[in-house]
């Protein structure tokens, strides 16, 4: 036998005994999305005409049904037993990875004297290993639980606390044939007060690394002048309007050209109002327009900032203004296009925009 294959049949052999539980039983699903946004994702009801708007959202947005967070996704809780005596254990330390090795792994640390913990914000659609380990006094180790699952949703909303309506524009389909990338690109309620575990999970797990606040044009609205996720954290705060397409062009171009350039240094991006309804959900309408996305996944996606306890239909406010506004920029039957036109005549430029669709869109299949 080649070593190369010897060694793979070795390390088969080791993960069996050391893992039979990942080996011998079926793996677990987690659907990611709360049990409210399947339902709403699933009601082919919703639709959209310049004549007249219609949403279902109150119909989901209903915390009286479907219970609390509405905005936070569903999670998995694992398990396990003390080996040693509370008081001699100084940390729990729980690794997440897609691989079996446990490289490029996430971290997460219960309080040492827990036996559960819940994990949220994960990736769709792929397999998950976790393991559990307690670290003692005396510098030893051990493990306490370890297991498997795999993921399914589309939407990917965001557990993070102390901020409200956070989730990633990834997933949606697109026009060209391909979904938007997850995990670069987040829209959120405000981010100024995070909690310590979310800032670990939002900035060390999940990369994130530039903060837009779009907040601070109507008076005594409370806004940032630096970032309160870590010292100095790339951060700019650009006041906009809602559904201001026209008188706000300059304000709109100015917030994309800073996300693409952040991009550009190779940073995950989120911009935020202060609940991520409106203001938020406008300059991600638009960007989420120009990558192509459908005209009811537009509307889809926008309201679901109502379920962060906003019950009040954005449609009759934004969509009336918004779509019609932008299908008179170009081809009645070419969305994505209108939306190109329409920042290409508010002054970004072709590079830009080819830049964001290049880094947004997995094309490599295609």
């Amino acid at each position: 036998m080649k070593i190369k294959y010897l060694k793979q049949f070795i390390l088969s052999l080791i993960m069996l005994v050391s893992c039979p539980l990942w080996a011998q039983t079926s793996i677990e699903v987690v659907n990611i999305e709360h049990p409210a946004l399947q339902a709403y994702m699933a009601d082919s009801t919703y639709f959209y005409n310049d004549d007249c708007d219609v949403s279902v959202i109150t119909q989901y947005a209903d915390s009286d049904v479907y219970g609390p967070h509405l905005d936070w996704p569903q999670g998995k809780t694992i398990t396990w037993q003390r080996i040693a005596n509370v008081e001699h254990i100084t940390e729990i330390r729980i690794t997440l990875s897609n691989n079996l090795d446990f490289t490029d792994s996430l971290t997460y640390f219960p309080d040492p004297s827990a036996t559960s913990y819940t994990l949220y914000n994960f990736l769709p659609n792929l397999t998950y290993y976790y393991k559990a380990e307690e670290r003692h006094l005396d510098g030893t180790s051990s493990l306490v639980t370890s297991g498997v699952f795999r993921t399914v949703g589309q939407v990917r909303m965001m557990r993070i606390e102390g901020a409200s309506n956070v989730r990633d524009i990834g997933g949606w389909p697109t026009q060209f044939g391909v979904p938007i990338k997850y995990g670069i690109m987040y829209r959120s309620g405000h981010l100024d007060e995070v909690s310590p575990a979310s800032n670990h999970d939002f900035i060390d797990n999940w990369h994130l690394g530039a903060e837009l606040d779009l907040r601070g044009l109507f008076k005594n609205e409370p806004h940032l002048s630096k970032s309160q996720l870590r010292e100095k954290f790339p951060f700019i705060r650009i006041a906009v309007d809602s559904y201001g397409l026209e008188s706000q062009r300059k304000v709109y171009v100015r917030s994309l050209r800073w996300i693409i350039n952040r991009l550009r240094e190779g940073k995950v991006v989120d911009w935020h109002c202060g609940v991520g309804c409106d203001r938020c959900g406008t300059l991600s309408f638009l960007i989420e327009g120009v990558l192509g996305v459908s005209e009811v996944d537009l509307c889809r996606d926008y309201e679901l900032s109502c379920f962060k306890g906003h019950k009040r239909p954005r449609g009759h406010v934004g969509f009336r203004k918004v779509l019609p506004f932008i299908k008179k920029q170009g081809p009645k039957d070419d969305l994505a296009q209108c939306f190109y036109n329409y920042w290409l005549d508010s002054g970004m430029t072709i590079k830009e925009l080819n830049f964001l669709r290049e880094k947004m869109l997995d094309y490599k299949d295609q």
